[in-house]
């Protein structure tokens, strides 16, 4: 992705101030601003924000940050509602304690990114890429996370009540204590995660993977499955759920 995109999304964001302010003073003074972004010796987008006069913390929301490069970037507590960070390059990212609730994250690479704490409740993070993320303590309720790629993630503690995560690939992840009750899990590959402590109730299993998944103390009550979900070699799954489980037609090996 070229450097010149997330200058463009800085002008828009600058334009966006100009078109807020009439006075005469403010629009060449603005005007000037984005003359220093355009001269600035740096490709690093943070640091260009700044040199426009824009905080990071608070100028982003319902910007349009698409295809913005944000490696490494440290927006720990910003606010990010209803941004859209579409195909946004967030790798190592900091977004501790960040508000990205309703942003459109679509197809965005958040590998190795740290969200602890965030806010990503109601947010569109279809087909992202967060391989080894740090979601501690996140809240993603209600999100969308359709096709995603999460393994490996940490989501200890993480909030993912009525959470869509069909097809989501959560190989590894540790859902420790993680609240998944009456989340959307069809075809969704929970294979090697840790899911001890965690409350799956009302969860739609139908068509998931969850061999080799540690399931000590997890709350499985009342959760759909069919012929096509898969446990195995599951420490922790009773003999009383195990039976019920295969009753309800799932494959427990």
């Amino acid at each position: 992705m070229p450097d010149e995109t997330s200058r463009q999304r800085l002008y828009e964001l600058v334009q966006r101030v100009i078109k807020a302010n009439d006075h005469l003073a403010v629009r060449r003074q603005l005007i000037e601003i984005i003359q220093r972004v355009a001269q600035a010796p740096t490709d690093d987008f943070i640091e260009l924000v700044r040199i426009a006069g824009l905080s990071p913390a608070t100028s982003f929301a319902e910007a349009n940050l698409s295809d913005a490069t944000l490696y490494g970037s440290d927006l720990s507590g910003a606010n990010l509602t209803r941004t859209l960070l579409i195909n946004a390059d967030l790798r190592r990212a900091n977004l501790n304690g960040a508000i990205l609730a309703n942003a459109d994250l679509t197809s965005a690479t958040l590998d190795q990114a740290t969200l602890i704490s965030a806010n990503i409740s109601y947010t569109n993070l279809v087909s992202v890429t967060a391989v080894c993320a740090n979601l501690l303590n996140a809240n993603a309720a209600n999100a969308n996370l359709t096709g995603a790629d999460f393994s490996e993630a940490n989501l200890f503690n993480a909030d993912l009540r009525y959470t869509t995560l069909t097809g989501t690939l959560l190989r590894g992840a540790n859902l420790r204590d993680a609240n998944l009750n009456y989340a959307k899990l069809r075809r969704a590959d929970l294979s090697h995660a840790d899911l001890r402590g965690a409350s799956l109730y009302g969860a739609d299993l139908k068509g998931a993977s969850l061999q080799l998944t540690l399931l000590d103390f997890a709350d499985l009550g009342a959760v759909e499955v069919d012929r096509d979900t898969r446990f195995g070699h599951n420490p922790g799954l009773s003999r009383e759920l195990r039976r019920d489980l295969i009753q309800k037609g799932a494959q427990v090996e």
